[in-house]
């Protein structure tokens, strides 16, 4: 017969073991794949869009992106990354220039698979030259997204989405240097799919088809409709390791 005391002592064991087992589970792993901590991203972007009204103006843009950025798995996230775009549509010419900032955190189910929930704000600055009028577009947001890529040794696959809560957006037109329009506030998101591949040690090259839908709010003082700005394009970039 076993005493109370040999009892207590084998169900002790037994809840230290199961213990065990499970943290052991739960502790991340030492190894993740690709590219961790502190990276630098610069490079080019080619779009096909357009700008819906009607009339809408459509056509090739280009422009570079940058991004700075800090992730290891089980870790907090940050990002700030610019984009600046710039073509003609039609008769009229274009320019783009955003920055978004976000911060988050990066979950790791096992060394090949991260997930990273993170918010932000973005400021979002449009300047279209007609041929008779030029407008100016100040749109401030907030981002609600994620970012997830399953990496291998030399490459990664990802996906990335965001929504963009617009709070604030107002037209500015060159000809009435003292009048500001708040417009119309919507929603609007963004998708890429990043490839990536490792070039060298600390280098790596992305490329990330992407679409971006972006509303523009009505102006009823200027009999300006509702406007989209539909973005088709890709980003190559090259990521530097720091």
């Amino acid at each position: 017969m076993i005493r109370p005391k040999k009892w207590v002592l084998c169900l002790l064991s037994l809840l230290l073991s199961f213990t065990g087992e499970i943290f052991a589970a739960a502790t991340p792993s030492p190894i993740s794949y690709g590219p961790n901590g502190w990276a630098f991203d610069v490079g080019g972007q080619y779009t096909w869009m357009s700008l819906t009204t009607p009339p809408t103006y459509s056509g090739s843009t280009g422009g570079v992106i940058g991004k700075i950025t800090y992730q290891n798995p089980w870790a907090l996230f940050g990002q700030a990354r610019t984009v600046y775009n710039l073509g003609p549509l039609n008769s009229s010419s274009f320019y783009e220039l955003y920055i978004e900032l976000v911060g988050g955190y990066c979950f790791s189910a096992n060394p090949h698979w991260t997930f990273t929930p993170y918010v932000g704000t973005g400021f979002d600055f449009i300047t279209n030259n007609l041929s008779t009028i030029n407008l100016g577009y100040d749109t401030y947001y907030a981002l609600i997204g994620f970012d997830s890529h399953y990496a291998w040794k030399n490459c990664t696959l990802g996906l990335q989405f965001d929504f963009l809560p617009i709070f604030n957006q107002y037209l500015e037109v060159t000809h009435l240097p003292e009048a500001d329009w708040t417009l119309t506030s919507r929603v609007g998101f963004n998708i890429r799919l990043p490839v990536a591949y490792k070039i060298a040690e600390h280098i790596w090259m992305e490329i990330a088809p992407y679409y971006r839908w972006f509303p523009i709010g009505e102006s009823d003082t200027l009999l300006l409709p509702e406007r989209n700005l539909n973005q088709w394009g890709a980003f190559l970039t090259f990521r530097f390791l720091l």
